[in-house]
């Protein structure tokens, strides 16, 4: 297999909506020097532990996340391998101990993503989830921004509602919830007319849109979960969901995330940000 190194670089092109930064490139052969801090150069096929590289699949300002082969259960999994900074470790840890605690009390396991195991590689967290298919975000993006059919929505609002007020339940906030954090149990989808008229033509020039083919969703991204007797006073949230009294630094508590939540709701029908 030619090796595909999985390196940090900027890419040209942005995405369409402002609020996104732009995309890093990981298909450029890697130079000789590495930021500090930054990850470990990793290439297709490479071993971690007992997990075998198989693609990259996302990346963030806290790391990036691997698509890999579990050589000990037989399965896909993905690892999210974290900066090695002193505060995305700490995000980390504080990661496996909420996932920990949501897959005790979550028996169907429908609600959040499911944690495998953990390890430390090179002084970098790695957290070992089971593989999910696309963001809410990502799925949208692919698919030309078209909104998804409002049954579908309401489906989607149902699950995240329910999912939320598991956490609620559990006195955990999640503060951080968005498109992105939210992906579907599985990436397959299916082809369907797009009825909706629009005042310009879709870039593909197509007259049909993908939509899943499986409704099911879960929550992602738990390092700013916060539990209820912690500090509210700072700022959480991303800015295009963040709700008035953490603006107005009123302080905060569970209804931050509601408010997220219904800022979703209008992105997946209108595929517009609310502000």
């Amino acid at each position: 297999m030619e090796a595909q190194w999985l390196a940090e670089y900027p890419h040209q092109s942005a995405d369409k909506r402002p609020r996104k930064r732009p995309r890093l490139a990981w298909d450029v052969p890697p130079t000789l020097f590495q930021t500090p801090k930054a990850i470990p150069m990793l290439y297709c096929g490479q071993e971690l532990i007992n997990d075998r590289i198989l693609s990259k699949m996302g990346e963030g300002t806290f790391g990036q996340v691997l698509e890999c082969w579990d050589l000990e259960n037989q399965e896909t999994v993905a690892i999210k391998i974290v900066r090695s900074l002193q505060k995305y470790r700490e995000a980390a840890m504080i990661e496996i101990d909420v996932l920990q605690r949501l897959g005790k009390h979550d028996f169907t396991g429908n609600r959040c993503v499911q944690i495998r195991n953990w390890f430390d590689y090179r002084n970098h967290i790695c957290i070992v989830f089971e593989r999910l298919g696309p963001s809410l975000y990502d799925f949208l993006r692919k698919n030309s921004y078209r909104s998804f059919p409002i049954d579908l929505v309401r489906d989607f609002a149902r699950q995240i509602l329910e999912s939320v007020a598991f956490m609620h339940d559990l006195r955990l906030i999640h503060t951080d919830l968005k498109p992105e954090n939210i992906l579907l149990v599985s990436s397959e989808s299916v082809r369907v007319p797009d009825y909706k008229v629009s005042v310009r033509p879709p870039k593909d020039g197509s007259f049909f849109k993908n939509v899943p083919k499986s409704s099911a969703i879960k929550l992602i991204d738990f390092g700013s979960t916060t539990f209820e007797h912690q500090d509210h006073n700072y700022v959480v949230s991303t800015r295009h969901y963040r709700a008035p009294e953490v603006i107005l630094g009123l302080g905060w508590n569970y209804p931050c995330d509601l408010w997220s939540v219904g800022c979703i709701l209008v992105e997946l029908c209108s595929v517009s940000l609310l502000y």
